[in-house]
């Protein structure tokens, strides 16, 4: 599945690598790779998108490392 992260003027593409699902699936961590480097402050937030289906879907956010 292909994801967009946005941060600022950045929106990136990302596809899903793997998925965890610890003890609370409504929290799954993610591991997104991104066909691009992306630019950040450490702390920083991004939002993920998922653009298929015509209209812009906020999936949620991300906490940068």
């Amino acid at each position: 599945m292909v994801l967009h992260v946005g941060h600022w003027m950045q929106f990136l593409p990302a596809r899903i690598e793997n998925i965890t699902n610890n003890d609370n699936w409504r929290k799954p961590f993610l591991n997104l790779k991104l066909e691009k480097e992306l630019i950040y402050h450490s702390g920083d937030r991004a939002v993920i998108t998922r653009l298929e289906g015509g209209k812009l879907r906020v999936v949620g956010t991300i906490n940068l490392p």
